[in-house]
């Protein structure tokens, strides 16, 4: 089932999505537009131009530190430029907000910036390490204001604040412009107060949902609760067949 297997690229299926389902769609776009959002260090933007060596892919990463590592480590191995980081976050509006780092058993973990803040539990001692104002807008207002007019794939890894990133792309969905949407789904949801039938209700009307294996995707086709999983595991969400494509 892959619950609670979506933590690391290598392992978690996400290497299988970008082979098989996403290089096939972007197969015959000239130049596939992708965003990373929660790029981290860049190493999954770095797969991505592996996999898919035209690609113009989007790095963002709000965490100061963890961008000048992005930036470091993007200048050190993507020899194409092709890779456009940028120190920004996204949510369903354009505001200032708190954006958390934590430490998990007293060791500081990168990988853990949120938005929402999380908290220690009975079986993992979470705290926040330290907090920094950032500014964060819309996937839509960021599009207007560098002319994209589509998204071939939207990965995100935001630690709970996929959905209200999704909410902020309201235009981008009524134009048919996002074709695949990968997502996280875990314990961070817990504390940002989704549910994984946020998602359904808000996806399962154009995309096909998918969970994501490691070496394949096994389809949704109706919600139960059941679903509510929170263990962290990937989601694919395909444009159903049909709705409009942007080449």
């Amino acid at each position: 089932m892959n619950y609670g297997g979506g933590g690391l690229i290598e392992d978690s299926g996400e290497v299988w999505v970008l082979a098989n389902v996403v290089s096939s769609a972007c197969r015959d776009i000239k130049a596939p537009v992708i965003f990373d959002v929660g790029a981290n260090i860049g190493d999954y933007s770095l797969l991505v131009k592996q996999h898919l060596p035209s690609a113009r892919v989007y790095a963002f990463e709000p965490a100061s530190s963890t961008y000048q590592q992005l930036t470091e480590h993007l200048r050190e191995v993507d020899g194409t430029g092709d890779i456009r980081p940028y120190n920004l976050g996204f949510s369903d509006s354009e505001k200032t907000t708190e954006l958390h780092s934590y430490s998990i058993e007293g060791q500081q973990v990168s990988l853990l910036s949120s938005i929402d803040s999380r908290l220690p539990t009975q079986v993992v001692d979470v705290r926040i390490h330290s907090s920094e104002k950032i500014d964060v807008q819309t996937i839509d207002c960021f599009c207007a204001a560098e002319s994209i007019d589509r998204i071939d794939f939207l990965k995100l890894d935001v630690e709970g604040h996929e959905l209200a990133i999704l909410r902020g792309a309201e235009r981008m969905f009524d134009q048919d412009a996002i074709s695949i949407i990968q997502f996280e789904f875990g314990p961070a949801n817990i504390y940002s107060r989704t549910y994984f039938y946020d998602f359904w209700w808000l996806l399962s009307d154009r995309y096909d949902l998918f969970r994501v294996i490691p070496k394949g995707i096994v389809p949704i086709t109706y919600y139960g609760e059941h679903r509510e999983v929170f263990l962290t595991t990937n989601y694919l969400a395909v444009r159903k067949a049909g709705l409009c494509a942007h080449t």
